[in-house]
């Protein structure tokens, strides 16, 4: 009670207190107008002297700005005179890495009895360029290095070439598993500085013994462990079947997880061919068209190799120079290095003449000219699997002396065209691939959809720059899919693209339960999101995705998983590839803000002293009733304190019963969990801020980014 009424006392005194302050404070008003009839005055002067000031800033600026657009005129006209590089890093060239397995078990003395191995090594050893590194191995129950694996030079080819002869087929197994182990020595430490490939020649199956189950464990060892790490790590596996015994399952299997060739040689006779496709594969060199039986060598080229193959009959080749000078050896004097064999001839020009060359001799399928030029048609690399009615995306560019060409003249010239074979069928498909108008950044991007049918498919691109030739040529192997692809696109009412995915599956070969669906989305910066699907209905996998940002788009599925007989799953398909162009909003009502002009500072008029008085008078009244109703407010805290406290009391009694409710009622629901169903999961990049959060790899603007309701993070660890 004391308390209550020392309270009051004390809101009664801040209140009187209040009072004479206002009292004050008006007195102080009148004194404080004449003061400020002083300042309008001075403040009249000093506008005036700042619009002085302002016009002469004004002429400064006017005169700074014509400097700046004469320094940025000289600049224009300086960098239209220099030839700049782009602002999009060249491709870069890596050179290869090239690890050959030969297998020499006893069985090749059926399989191979001519041993054709070894020409087929010989012609794969003298092949090999410059800057590349290889080395070649024999294995049967145990791996031996026929050729040390070391960089690529003249002193290399010479001695691979030799050491061909020293294969055979007096093994006792065929240990492919050690093999592969013993090639992929580095793959913790794997160079990015080559792209490495395995090339593996079998004509059997896993036999480490005469133990059935060891080598069926010795087989699964090699799928569960060893291509695991070989993909993991970088290396493409090429394998070539010798013998329709050997373990065509195994080898596929090897090559399509690691995106390398399978093929297979029905005889011996084969084996030149088939080398010779997985080499162009492994080692792509610049090559210039064979037409009519001649070839255009232009100014850049420094160096040509011509491999002929001479159709049955024909004993030698013969060239013939643009001056007409025909060549069937060697000559030292004109820089002509020539070796021949039963089959063909390998023929190395150094400073060739320029202008056309003709071969005098009827040339057999897989002749080719290599040349080594300053100018370089380079073709990002391609895969080398797909699945029926995907498109393969090829972006291809000119690089001198390791520049990107970004000379619109020169590109403006160029003519280009594509032509997709099936192997073995009268089917194939010719494409234009000249561009309508020449990149700004030296990169042309077309896309194939010539792919509808399961096989092995030849792609040949030819390149016309008037003054030059180029060919570049690729094989792609196309192959049924477990999954099954569907998808659409569709703008809502708001002009928003959406592109819709889905993916299914035969569940009865393949357990969706243990089958994990991710999507790759990437764009032209080279800006990636992953992310995993959620299995709906217990039998597929959606997704859609909105772009925002404006650019090239590829979106790529993996699944991976398990069959019911016991296989792996492991498949990537190309869902999609497109580009996308923002739609530019029109802004005319903040255009036309922005054109209006800036109002003038005007100075301040003059006003009447006793309307500055009448001012600041009802600005006293205004702080002294404020301070009033402060002191009031705590006055009432004070009084209705105890009362609060009690209040209090009751409100914490009450919170507490909540809590112990709530408790309970979790208990409950943990014996009976709701499960949600999940749903399609919707990729927006939609964002209200136009100035959005591109696409990257930090995981912060990720979520931002891409908000997926349904998506689990691959890297969750919590994830079951």
């Amino acid at each position: 009670m004391q308390n209550r009424i020392a309270n009051t006392a004390l809101f009664f005194i801040l209140l009187i207190w209040a009072c004479v302050a206002q009292s004050q404070t008006h007195d102080d008003s009148t004194q404080a107008s004449a003061i400020a009839s002083e300042a309008t005055a001075s403040a009249k002067k000093t506008l005036d002297d700042q619009a002085d000031k302002t016009a002469t800033t004004d002429e400064i600026k006017k005169s700074d700005n014509k400097k700046d657009e004469t320094k940025a005129q000289l600049k224009n006209e300086t960098q239209s005179q220099t030839k700049t590089s782009p602002a999009t890093q060249p491709t870069k060239i890596l050179p290869s890495d090239v690890r050959v397995l030969i297998d020499v078990s006893g069985s090749m003395k059926k399989t191979d009895p001519q041993n054709l191995r070894k020409p087929a090594v010989d012609l794969i050893a003298r092949l090999l360029p410059d800057k590349s590194r290889a080395g070649i191995w024999t294995f049967g129950n145990d791996v031996n290095m026929l050729m040390p694996f070391k960089p690529v030079d003249a002193a290399w080819r010479k001695q691979g070439a030799f050491k061909s002869n020293q294969i055979n087929s007096v093994a006792m197994f065929t240990n492919i598993g050690k093999a592969l182990d013993e090639v992929s020595f580095d793959k913790k430490s794997l160079s990015t500085d080559y792209k490495t490939h395995i090339v593996l020649l079998t004509d059997g199956v896993v036999d480490i013994g005469k133990d059935a189950v060891g080598n069926n464990k010795e087989r699964q060892r090699i799928l569960n462990d060893i291509l695991p790490g070989l993909k993991a790590a970088g290396y493409i596996v090429h394998t070539i079947a010798l013998s329709p015994d050997a373990d065509m399952d195994l080898l596929k299997k090897l090559s399509v997880a690691t995106d390398g060739v399978f093929t297979t040689a029905i005889s011996a006779d084969q084996l030149m061919s088939v080398f010779l496709k997985i080499f162009d594969q492994a080692v792509p060199a610049e090559r210039v068209p064979l037409e009519n039986n001649g070839f255009l060598v232009d100014a850049s080229i420094k160096e040509f190799t011509a491999l002929i193959f001479r159709k049955p009959g024909e004993d030698r080749s013969i060239i013939v120079s643009p001056e007409a000078k025909e060549y069937s050896a060697t000559d030292p004097n004109d820089g002509v290095n020539w070796y021949r064999t039963d089959k063909y001839d390998l023929i190395t020009v150094t400073t060739p003449k320029s202008g056309q060359w003709k071969i005098k001799t009827e040339t057999a399928p897989q002749s080719r000219i290599t040349v080594v030029s300053d100018l370089q048609l380079v073709v990002d690399p391609l895969k080398n699997n797909l699945h029926s009615n995907d498109s393969l995306a090829v972006t291809y560019s000119f690089q001198e002396s390791g520049k990107t060409v970004v000379n619109k003249d020169f590109l403006g010239l160029i003519e280009a065209n594509a032509i997709v074979a099936k192997n073995n069928t009268e089917e194939n498909v010719s494409l234009p691939f000249t561009a309508d108008t020449p990149p700004d950044d030296g990169f042309f991007h077309q896309t194939l959809n010539a792919f509808p049918n399961v096989g092995d498919y030849e792609i040949h691109i030819f390149v016309d720059g008037k003054t030059f030739k180029r060919e570049f040529k690729h094989s792609v192997s196309v192959r049924d899919s477990l999954m099954i692809l569907e998808k659409n696109s569709a703008v809502s009412e708001d002009g928003k693209l959406t592109y819709s995915y889905k993916i299914s599956t035969d569940d009865k070969i393949v357990d969706v339960k243990k089958t994990q669906v991710k999507v790759n989305i990437k764009n032209s910066a080279n800006n990636n999101l992953e992310k995993v699907l959620n299995l709906i209905d217990g039998n597929h996998w959606e997704f859609s995705f909105a772009p925002t940002q404006a650019g090239d788009y590829s979106i790529d599925i993996q699944a991976t998983g398990e069959q019911f007989d016991g296989d792996k799953l492991d498949e990537t398909l190309h869902a999609d590839n497109f580009t996308y162009v923002e739609k530019k909003a029109v802004q005319a009502a903040s255009s036309s803000a922005a054109a209006e002009p800036e109002e003038e500072i005007k100075p301040a008029e003059e006003k009447p002293q006793e309307e500055s008085n009448d001012l600041l008078l009802y600005i006293s009244i205004g702080v002294g009733n404020l301070l009033l109703l402060v002191a009031g407010f705590f006055a009432y805290k004070m009084i209705m304190g105890g009362k609060a406290k009690d209040e209090l009391v009751e409100f914490e009694k009450t919170l507490s019963a909540a809590s112990s409710l709530e408790k309970n009622g979790q208990k409950n629901a943990g014996k009976n969990p709701v499960k949600k169903t999940p749903e399609k999961t919707e990729i927006d990049l939609s964002d209200d801020d136009p100035a959005h959060i591109p696409i990257n790899d930090d995981n912060s603007d990720l979520d931002k980014l891409f908000p997926l309701d349904n998506m689990d993070d691959p890297n969750n660890s919590d994830r079951k």
